[in-house]
């Protein structure tokens, strides 16, 4: 991770983002996804071998995400596997206190409240930058037909309703 003021500057208001990012990114998709107390702005995420990844920080104060999908490809000495996790398909998944750190984000967006091109160390709700780094914040988002590329999540509380998970040996990311 970044020093320590740096890992301080851009969390979300509860949960720490303290760790050391696994070398690849994961993906999250979901029908749908609706927050509240929306923050992003740039910053770095750094891997244990000090590999630096450029990320979108995003934080959310309140989230619900509907038909949600999780997967994590390994590569390991003993070949491809993948980790999947899934919600119920008539359950929300609830988040509060939800920071990501975010290669890329697809999907139809429509944010409320939007203020953009604020100095990300202003922000109010879900996350703040350092001083002078561009950000964006509105009071609630909407996005249909997530698809999210993430290096790190973290929440202070994560709740899946009807959840399954598996591994399966090669590579089959959420779609």
């Amino acid at each position: 991770m970044l020093a320590g003021a740096m890992v301080a500057a851009t969390t979300a208001a509860a949960v720490p983002v303290s760790f050391a990012v696994a070398g690849s990114p994961f993906a999250v998709t979901a029908h749908r996804l609706e927050a509240k107390g929306v923050t992003q702005f740039a910053s770095f995420r750094e891997e244990t071998s000090g590999k630096r990844h450029a990320v979108a920080a995003v934080g959310l104060e309140e989230a619900a995400l509907y038909g949600l999908c999780q997967s994590a490809v390994a590569r390991t000495p003993l070949g491809t596997a993948t980790l999947r996790i899934r919600s119920g398909d008539h359950w929300a998944v609830r988040a509060s206190s939800l920071a990501l750190d975010l290669s890329s984000i697809r999907g139809d967006m429509r944010f409320h409240e939007v203020e953009m091109g604020r100095d990300a160390a202003t922000l109010r709700g879900g996350a703040r930058g350092t001083a002078g780094t561009y950000g964006q914040q509105a009071d609630a988002l909407t996005i249909r037909h997530l698809e999210i590329d993430a290096w790190s999540l973290t929440a202070g509380v994560f709740t899946l309703g009807d959840a399954t998970m598996d591994v399966r040996a090669g590579e089959h990311p959420c779609a």
